[in-house]
């Protein structure tokens, strides 16, 4: 199976969106924020242990967060490749596992809505 790389997602934010990237934390080099021209975040790049994402095993896996409706959240978290926002309010944010996904086509609705949601 192929899976979506994070440099796949962050090049089509770059085109579809206009955003910029950077990397916000200093302790987390590889921690990617997609932002608006004006700052505000609308995805943010992480690769986080699986013990701290609630799964077993400490390999990093490369996740994306994105703001949703409270009410898609609570549909997507039970979905396979999806869990709760890691480090961001569990209600509006959901994290997407870049290994359950083959192309940005089955995020590009959701990456839409958090771009719209944070405008």
């Amino acid at each position: 199976m192929l899976v979506m790389t994070r440099d796949q997602l962050i090049n089509y934010c770059l085109n579809e969106y206009n955003s910029e990237i950077d990397k916000p934390f200093k302790h987390y080099p590889d921690y990617v924020a997609i932002r608006h021209l004006n700052g505000k975040w609308f995805g943010l790049i992480m690769n986080v242990p699986a013990n701290k994402l609630g799964l077993s095993g400490t390999e990093n896996i490369d996740i994306v967060d994105l703001k949703v409706e409270p009410e898609l959240n609570s549909i997507l978290q039970v979905q396979p490749g999806f869990l709760p926002g890691y480090h961001m309010s569990k209600i509006h944010w959901i994290s997407a596992r870049l290994d359950y996904f083959e192309s940005i086509d089955q995020l590009a609705d959701l990456i839409e809505g958090s771009f719209i949601a944070t405008a």
